[in-house]
């Protein structure tokens, strides 16, 4: 059947509007396109401006250091104080962030600004024990900030391992990149502000969308009530359209926001003063520090652990050193601390002791402490009943308390009096004294 003169331009017009909406449609999505690519490519430029200056930061702060570095090294090994290096112990402060750190690793520390004094920054070794005397030297802030020479819109912030800032210039910008001066020790953050889009891009969609806009209305008034219609269902089509890319945006926000979660995670957990590991919400687990991962052997430890199985090896399992078991004094108590998001933070502390036991600890040193003397005089003058007596007395104590180290010696030192002209019973004090204070420190103090 044919169409008549007025359905045949209704028609007409009905398919000139939908090639319309494709026509906009293209405009926006290729609008859409150009801009997301230049705003991909000046995020780019920015990235790769933030890695070239944290790399050359980088490297004139590992020149500045060297030479400081090597005179920490010699005042170690001649155990004296050098040119600008004092050897003394680190305050209780410092000394708390050096848990799993391998003695003689080079640190850095921010000292208290202290009146008119420049801020300064404290270099030193890591020592061998806790309190144990370390060369150290101090290097002011100034120093370490001139050697940054951030570029224009770029920012540098020399860090600790910790996160903590000891020096920073320039003005933050929201595009980052780092890099390791000392692995673990000391590395530069840099960020960069992108340069902004050329108004002139935006233009150019904007111009185009005024344009067909135009063309539009004028269509919209010579189309009849049908038309209309048909223009109301495509702008709910193109309202359905928008969410959509609300919806995406929220997507990708989300996933922005998960992993700057994830990342918070980790610097949290790496600056935690004592051994933790996090669980997530179903219980396994998902992450854990340096000092955590020391009281297990490495290969009981795994992502997606059930936290039952984790406070189990807790229980029973030790690092080689340990002889792989543990004993009394020597399992950690897990505390669990869980989380706004239902994740939970496990800690590991110290074995606490019995009710009791303490004080038979602290009489047990006194004992031993009492009869060492009496022991060593009695060798001293040759009476070989005494020296038996003191010897056998404690060795007792040794074996009531665990101080295995002990027996051999002592056992020595019982046989010894009895063999002609006490042969061997000047040794035997010896390898006794030799474990005396390692003795004491395990029944919780040294020797004085």
């Amino acid at each position: 059947m044919a169409l008549s003169g007025r359905a045949l331009i209704q028609s007409l017009l009905h398919r000139s509007s939908i090639a319309f909406m494709l026509l906009v449609t293209t405009l926006l999505v290729a609008s859409w396109l150009l801009i997301e690519d230049g705003t991909h490519g000046l995020r780019q430029a920015a990235l790769a401006q933030a890695t070239q200056a944290s790399a050359r930061a980088a490297l004139a702060v590992k020149d500045e250091l060297q030479p400081a570095e090597a005179r920490l090294m010699q005042a170690q090994r001649e155990g004296r104080p050098g040119p600008g290096v004092a050897l003394a112990a680190l305050p209780p402060d410092v000394t708390a962030t050096l848990s799993g750190a391998e003695p003689g690793q080079l640190r850095f520390w921010p000292l208290p600004r202290g009146g008119a004094n420049p801020p300064e920054v404290l270099a030193f070794l890591v020592p061998a024990q806790p309190g144990a005397a370390t060369p150290m030297l101090r290097i002011p802030v100034a120093t370490l900030e001139a050697l940054l020479a951030p570029p224009p819109r770029t920012a540098l912030r020399l860090v600790t391992g910790l996160g903590t800032e000891l020096a920073a210039a320039g003005t933050p910008g929201d595009v980052h990149a780092s890099l390791w001066v000392r692995e673990g020790a000391l590395r530069v953050d840099a960020s960069a502000t992108p340069e902004t889009m050329s108004l002139a891009v935006l233009f150019i969609p904007l111009f185009g969308l005024g344009t067909l806009g135009f063309i539009f209305r004028r269509h919209l008034e010579r189309t009849d009530r049908v038309e209309l219609k048909l223009t109301a269902l495509r702008g709910s089509l193109a309202r359905h359209a928008a969410q959509l890319s609300v919806n995406e945006a929220r997507m990708r926000l989300s996933q922005t926001e998960r992993l700057a979660a994830e990342r918070r995670e980790a610097a949290l957990i790496e600056a935690w003063p004592v051994p933790v590991a996090l669980l997530d919400p179903e219980g396994k687990l998902s992450a854990w520090n340096d000092s955590f991962a020391a009281l297990l052997p490495p290969e009981t430890l795994r992502r997606d652990l059930p936290s039952g199985m984790l406070t189990r090896h807790l229980d029973v399992r030790a690092p080689g050193k340990d002889n792989g078991r543990r004993g009394p004094g020597n399992r950690p108590r897990a505390r669990s601390i869980t989380l706004a998001d239902g994740s939970r933070l496990l800690e590991a502390l110290p074995d606490a002791p019995a009710k009791g036991l303490e004080e038979a600890r602290q009489l047990c040193r006194e004992e031993m402490l009492a009869l060492a003397p009496q022991l060593r005089e009695a060798v001293r003058l040759g009476d070989g009943a005494a020296a038996r007596r003191q010897a056998h007395a404690l060795r007792g104590l040794a074996g009531n308390f665990g101080l295995a180290a002990l027996l051999p010696p002592l056992q020595a030192l019982e046989s010894a009096t009895s063999a002609p002209q006490m042969a061997g019973l000047d040794a035997a004090l010896a390898a006794f004294d030799a474990e005396f204070d390692a003795a004491l420190r395990q029944l919780g103090s040294a020797a004085a």
